[in-house]
């Protein structure tokens, strides 16, 4: 079943709805098990996550199986382009820990009845006209970078996303 709310994770709670988030999308769903070690090793990074050896209140989440977020509340201490980098890093270990690929950023994530789908940007217009997308169709808006958005817009129809303009 999908979780069609962000806010079923208690992994922010008390983090500011401002906080900065970052959303990975895995190009395959994870296992139970991986999602399991990758939660472990979000709480490992995210422990001792620094900027200019300033600690950061970070936290990091599997969503869905399929979703990698992470957030830092800037509301104690800013990121900076080396923790920032810091984190890049450790998404490319996972990446490569696990064989996957979490920078792409042209795979659309809708909810088609109970199931996760996906497809490449360039076959939107295909999935329109099938009508397998519509402005109704439940869609994961991976472009999201506060946390509070996150909670309540992660999942949205696509009417009410940035695929509305491609849509009549």
């Amino acid at each position: 079943m999908i979780a069609t709310k962000a806010t079923q994770t208690k992994v922010f709670n008390g983090f500011h709805p401002l906080s900065k988030v970052w959303i990975y999308t895995s190009n395959r769903f994870l296992t139970d098990e991986e999602v399991i070690e990758i939660e472990k090793q979000l709480v490992h990074f995210t422990k001792q996550w620094t900027a200019h050896d300033i600690a950061l209140k970070g936290a990091g989440t599997v969503y869905n199986n399929q979703f990698i977020v992470l957030a830092v509340d800037e509301s104690q201490a800013n990121t900076s382009g080396c923790s920032i980098d810091k984190s890049v890093h450790f998404i490319k270990t996972i990446e490569s820990q696990f064989n996957l690929q979490l920078f792409d950023r042209l795979t659309i994530y809708y909810q088609s009845n109970d199931e996760l789908k996906s497809f490449h940007f360039n076959n939107l217009k295909e999935k329109i006209a099938l009508n397998e997308i519509s402005k109704s169709t439940q869609i994961f808006d991976t472009t999201i970078t506060q946390l509070g958005v996150f909670e309540n817009e992660f999942v949205k129809e696509a009417g009410k996303s940035w695929l509305t303009r491609f849509m009549k």
